[in-house]
């Protein structure tokens, strides 16, 4: 997922990878799972799959348990446009992120969200 982006990870950290394949909504379910286990899972896809297909696991599972659920959605303001409208969603992630209380934070503040120990959402 993601053309390669994450093949550096994958390949330094072979063992705390786990790729979900087009299921968002369980991708956000193992994180919480991660999370309540102990760990600072980080969840990374196309930003309308997070905030269109995981909304409700990301409020239920995530922003309502209050856990440290690291979420990056990629493709910000319709970068992959070119793949269909199916791949886009424009500015509409912060607003439907911030109406259920989950921070967001744009690329440059990387590191106020990876150093906070809530969850949070930054859009690359």
């Amino acid at each position: 997922m993601g053309f390669g982006s994450i093949n550096r990870l994958k390949a330094e950290f072979p063992n705390r990878i786990i790729n979900c394949g087009i299921m968002e909504q369980g991708m956000v379910g193992i994180a919480a799972g991660l999370s309540l286990s102990g760990m600072i899972p980080v969840v990374y896809t196309i930003v309308n799959f997070l905030c269109f297909r995981a909304l409700e696991q990301i409020r239920n599972d995530i922003v309502l348990q209050d856990l440290n659920v690291k979420l990056i959605g990629t493709g910000a303001d319709d970068y992959f446009a070119f793949l269909g409208r199916s791949h886009t969603c424009g500015t509409d992630d912060i607003e439907i992120f911030n109406l259920i209380g989950l921070p967001v934070y744009e690329g440059g503040a990387f590191t106020s969200w990876i150093e906070s120990d809530k969850a949070g959402y930054i859009r690359v």
